[in-house]
């Protein structure tokens, strides 16, 4: 990831829809805890069996011999038998169950700590939407893996065997019947079915995943669904991928719907007690088995399918787990910006920027010998038209990606040689988009220094001009932002953040568009804050209204990934280049503005 975007998003599909191995890889700190909750299950198993076999020992024997000590004997062997299936069996569901919830107390926590590695600039690309699936949607997926496979699979496969084994040893021909019969069903079904599930579960998974994308977006998109309704392309993307899952859904139900079916009428208990009777009655007039003989097959072999279509349900809970196993997986070897092995500590606040090249995708350059200084003290202005480069110019400074060609310096010191956290201790970043916690406004500010008093949360945010709006909410510095009572405008929450600035107290400050979301009142008060935080640092601001930089020191005109002009603003208007036609267009603008007005 270090330097470009070549590595794919987890999220995207792939002809390797599962990983070998991946499922194998996340449970393995709870693996020792399944294993034993899979050997109590077994024994539990067993122990479900036994009370069925002791029911047909003893009408076979009262039946044969009449009442008898052994009688007796086989009645407390199926009473001993239910409870220590009980136990075995809450034993090990409940161990399962514990193994769960460590196991996705430890895998949110990788994923946490795993994201905390990855370039800043990745949640760009891969939006919280590939996050929310990670952390919620795949790690659920797997968790139904940790607390039931083991002893629902367990228990699946070795009660049919037990009951073979046990109605072997009461007449061979008889079962052999019976075994006959469970094959013929499967062997007419089973293909059918498996066709089914391998030509539409991948394109299931693939839809619920375009679901759960689209959704984020809607959500994120609210204000553009309710003002232009089902018109808007976010509620379009989410229809269709609705409208996708259940075309898939309906189409997968078609095909697998009467193999499915079949197989759940031939092997209802109904129709299991029809099919042991009549092949009791053959096996009878064929002289096979005594009549009383036919008794343990009405009572154990009986439920001899129920074990194989829970396998099967089981399959398909574990192709789930295993698609959610790979996401993790594909996200968890992302690799992570690499910290430096030898650091070093920048002198000062001086930024410098030494022909810099920087692009997203290989041979798809953004930015191109880029050159220029921040010295303590001094404002630095970018301005260009729309992907000319100016916000990925600023989000190098704090490594968001590592360039590809050249080198940023902080201090003199290469920004891949500062270990992240301390790079971004000497960083104060106000972008566009104010981003707040669901908090207290008091909270929120101390985002900028965590040992921050309440007296220096306060000066911060009388710094930001922000102090006395914050003091008219209801509960003040205590209102939970977010909440019904702590709504604060654009401006406003833009402000807060001016407020976190100014507690972390950074020598690098960088400032994209901070005024764009405010009035002109609002403005007035972030210009002069921002006026105050930037006295002293090295200052690089991303500015589209060309009036609030006039007095910078430096103004870097781009355009195409390349810096076209620099200069102070009245030697590029004197010039009568590109930033001349700029500043002509939005002063016409504003004069046309006023005569309409």
């Amino acid at each position: 990831m270090a330097g470009n975007r070549t590595s794919a998003a987890p999220g995207a599909d792939s002809d390797a829809l599962v990983t070998p191995g991946a499922l194998a890889r996340m449970t393995a700190p709870v693996r020792g805890r399944m294993i034993l909750g899979a050997a109590m299950s077994a024994v539990s198993a067993v122990c479900a069996l036994v009370p069925f076999v002791a029911v047909a020992e003893v009408v076979r024997l009262l039946l044969e011999d009449g009442p008898s000590r052994t009688v007796w004997t086989w009645v407390v062997v199926g009473v001993v038998a239910m409870v220590a299936r009980t136990l075995l069996y809450g034993g090990a569901l409940s161990l399962c169950h514990y193994a769960d919830v460590d196991f996705v107390h430890l895998l949110r926590r990788q994923i946490v700590r795993h994201l905390r590695l990855l370039p800043l600039g990745w949640f760009d690309e891969a939006g919280s939407g590939e996050v929310k699936k990670a952390v919620t949607d795949d790690v659920t997926r797997i968790h139904v893996i940790v607390a039931h496979l083991a002893g629902d699979l367990t228990s699946a496969v070795l009660v049919p065997i037990v009951s073979i084994g046990y109605l072997f040893t009461r007449n061979v021909p008889m079962t052999v019947l019976l075994l006959g019969y469970v094959v013929i069903v499967f062997l007419a079904a089973a293909p059918a079915m498996q066709r089914g599930y391998r030509a539409h579960m991948d394109e299931w998974n693939r839809a619920q995943g375009a679901v759960s994308t689209a959704t984020v977006e809607l959500v994120d998109g609210v204000e553009v669904v309710k003002t232009y309704g089902t018109g808007s392309a976010v509620f379009r993307r989410f229809d269709d991928a609705v409208s996708r899952l259940t075309r898939v859904a309906y189409v997968w139900t078609a095909a697998m719907g009467r193999p499915a079916a079949l197989v759940n009428i031939l092997f209802f208990p109904g129709t299991m007690v029809a099919v042991v009777l009549g092949l009791g009655l053959l096996a009878v007039g064929m002289g096979w088995v005594a009549p009383v003989g036919v008794v343990p097959f009405l009572l154990v072999g009986v439920s001899l399918p129920s074990g194989y279509l829970q396998i099967a349900q089981l399959a398909n809970g574990l192709r789930t787990a295993s698609l959610g196993a790979t996401h993790i997986d594909r996200l968890l070897s992302l690799p992570g910006l690499p910290e430096p092995t030898s650091p070093a500590v920048p002198v000062d606040a001086t930024v410098r920027f030494d022909h810099v090249d920087f692009g997203y995708v290989d041979d798809v350059p953004v930015l191109r010998d880029i050159s220029f200084t921040l010295t303590p003290g001094t404002v630095t202005a970018l301005v260009g038209p729309s992907g000319s480069g100016k916000t990925t110019i600023a989000r190098l400074v704090p490594r968001f990606w590592d360039v590809t060609g050249g080198a940023v310096t902080v201090g003199g010191v290469d920004v891949r040689q500062i270990p992240t956290p301390d790079l971004l201790g000497r960083i104060a970043i106000v972008f566009q988009d104010a981003v707040v916690l669901t908090d207290s406004v008091r909270e929120n500010i101390r985002l900028g220094r965590r040992s921050a008093s309440d007296a220096e949360v306060e000066e911060a945010a009388r710094n930001a001009q922000i102090h006395d709006r914050i003091l008219a909410l209801p509960r003040g510095y205590d209102t939970v932002l977010g909440s019904a009572e702590g709504h604060l405008s654009g401006g406003e929450l833009q402000r807060v953040t001016i407020a976190r600035a100014f507690l972390q107290d950074a020598p690098i400050v960088l400032l994209d568009e901070a005024t764009a979301h405010a009035d002109p009142h609002g403005e007035v008060q972030i210009q002069q804050a921002l006026t105050k935080l930037g006295a002293g640092r090295s200052v690089l601001v991303i500015a589209h209204r060309l009036s609030t930089i006039v007095h910078t020191d430096q103004i870097l005109v781009l355009d195409g990934g390349r810096i076209v002009e620099r200069g102070h603003h009245d030697h590029l208007v004197a010039a009568g280049e590109r930033y001349a036609r700029m500043w002509a267009a939005q002063n016409s603008a504003v004069v046309r503005a006023g005569a309409t007005r």
